[in-house]
């Protein structure tokens, strides 16, 4: 029987040599937050103090990080040609971090950027040195040396999803998935921890949470797997809790880590995935948990891909023509916000103000009140045909929005609290085709 090639891991320098046009936009998840550090340590001063290799080092432990007493905020940035730019959002000063060969996509988890090839078939992973550290009550913000950790390499477009533990890199040509120790990634190497074997071109998903992987088998099912890519066995009590409940997700698509748990979508709606780390248990298998549409939904107002500021219960995903959906895993309840125009982007900030901010059909950057419905700010045609047509990102933190350009090489920080205000906009030497906010 034919096999397909196996993906191929490289450290290092990744190489620049790719040609040939391809499909595929490919999506990295926001997953839970890749490392935890050090614990918690006195406010510092304004200037970076280093984690002295004296202390203890406790799990998630990264040598030569500096601590800061405020988010180090940065926008990855790439062109389709490869250069990767670091801008630093305090400062506004620029950094190539590197020259890769033509991309299709760039996304990130807050701290790495996963940067994928055109045509598909190379992941490279970035560590872009900046990210933070939320304990919930109080966040810790760290800063290193950016660099590139080294290239994932399969058939076909890939999915990649961090989490606390281990990131799945999902190909869809060969349906496989190699599976990475997460905290590895923060010492800049790849360390493959198992693989997941699924039929070849079937669409599907990996998705970590705590010490398990679920991802799609063969006919679609969703099954619970250790971080090792081995199968739990099925007929112990929690998996065979577990699977019960996957069993009612079907078409699963999407997913997204919140401080609740992970959310994955499903036709039906959603399933919670919530790891108890108070418990004492040292079963990994999460509590899985389902949470059905509020009424009957068609498939094209279904959603498949979740979006929100990382660290927050509420998420939203375009419903459609209808408008969006917004998720609130705290509540579990789903509502249904309509908006005067299809919504092409979305993402939930999950505020006092409950704001909400979309990207239209047309172009128009929206910022909707979750609560009423009401729109609060827009910014008419911000968006033109051209960038619309190539693909654009948006993304949201604490204060801001933002918003990539590439026909006018810009991307745009959005004051999303104050009517949609253009609060900066930043000019790059090339269009910024893809881009990922870091630090966050």
């Amino acid at each position: 029987m034919h096999r397909l090639p196996r993906p191929i891991i490289r450290t290092g320098t990744p190489r620049t040599d790719r040609r040939g046009p391809g499909p595929a936009r490919t999506a990295l998840a926001l997953g839970a937050l890749a490392l935890t550090l050090t614990a918690c340590a006195p406010p510092g001063g304004a200037s970076p103090t280093p984690t002295a290799t004296g202390e203890a080092r406790g799990h998630g432990y990264v040598e030569g990080a500096s601590e800061l007493p405020e988010p180090q905020l940065h926008l990855a940035t790439a062109d389709q040609a490869g250069a990767v730019e670091l801008t630093d959002l305090l400062s506004e000063e620029r950094t190539t971090i590197a020259e890769l060969g033509p991309l299709a996509a760039l996304t990130g988890d807050g701290r790495f950027v996963a940067a994928h090839s055109e045509p598909a078939g190379t992941v490279t992973i970035i560590d872009t040195g900046v990210w933070t550290v939320d304990h919930e009550d109080h966040q810790h913000y760290y800063r290193a040396e950016p660099r590139v950790v080294g290239e994932v390499e399969g058939d076909g477009p890939a999915d990649v999803i961090a989490g606390s533990t281990t990131t799945a890199v999902r190909f869809a040509g060969s349906g496989e998935t190699v599976l990475l120790d997460t905290a590895a990634l923060g010492t800049g190497d790849i360390a493959e921890s198992g693989r997941i074997e699924s039929s070849p071109g079937a669409p599907g998903l990996a998705v970590p949470i705590g010490e398990t992987v679920i991802a799609t088998d063969g006919s679609g099912k969703l099954r619970v797997h250790g971080t090792d890519g081995e199968l739990l066995d099925p007929a112990s009590t929690s998996v065979a809790a577990a699977d019960v409940v996957l069993a009612g997700c079907t078409e699963p698509a999407g997913s997204i880590a919140t401080n609740v748990g992970v959310i994955i979508g499903c036709a039906e709606g959603a399933l919670l995935a919530v790891v108890d780390r108070s418990s004492s248990d040292p079963d990994p298998v999460p509590a899985f948990e389902a949470i059905p549409y509020p009424q009957a939904v068609a498939a094209d107002e279904r959603a498949t891909s979740f979006h929100a500021r990382p660290g927050r219960p509420t998420v939203a995903a375009v419903a459609g023509t209808s408008g969006a959906w917004l998720l609130d895993t705290r509540e579990r309840r789903w509502a249904l916000l309509p908006t005067p125009t299809p919504l092409r982007l979305v993402t939930a900030v999950d505020d006092r103000d409950q704001h909400v901010v979309g990207l239209t059909t047309t172009g128009d950057l929206l910022i909707v009140d979750g609560a009423t419905g009401a729109v609060t700010g827009s910014a008419t045609a911000l968006a033109g045909a051209p960038d619309l047509a190539a693909g654009v990102q948006l993304e949201v933190d604490q204060n801001r929005a933002y918003l990539n350009l590439p026909s006018s090489r810009t991307v745009v920080e959005i004051d999303y609290g104050d009517a949609a205000r253009i609060a900066r906009t930043f000019t790059f030497d090339t269009p910024p085709a893809f881009f990922a906010e870091t630090g966050r």
